[in-house]
């Protein structure tokens, strides 16, 4: 019987705002920079267990726009996200994240 791949749903999101200021006030707001940090680090994480190139980490659909990441990208996107839960001493996600980029080394 063959293993039935399930494909990842990608995290919609709808951003809302009048001018850049609101954009960046969004872009600064921990619950904003939390929902990214960590659905990009699971996103990046399935594709690298299944040996993906790219990885679509959000679908902006007010703007009808995805947001992929290429494999090239991985290991600097991985020591961003390692550096957001460093600051938050989450650092069982951190050895997570050190033990992914080692992976990609090989």
């Amino acid at each position: 019987m063959e293993k039935e791949i399930k494909k990842k749903k990608i995290t919609s999101i709808e951003i809302s705002y009048s001018n850049k200021r609101e954009l960046k006030e969004l872009s600064n707001k921990e619950a904003f920079r939390n929902i990214i940090m960590r659905n990009s680090f699971k996103a990046i994480k399935e594709a690298i267990k299944n040996d993906k190139t790219t990885v679509e980490l959000f679908n902006i659909v007010n703007l009808s726009v995805i947001i992929k990441l290429s494999y090239l990208y991985y290991p600097s996107a991985l020591k961003k996200i390692s550096n957001y839960f460093e600051e938050y001493e989450e650092y069982e996600k951190c050895a997570e994240i050190k033990s992914l980029l080692n992976s990609l080394e090989e």
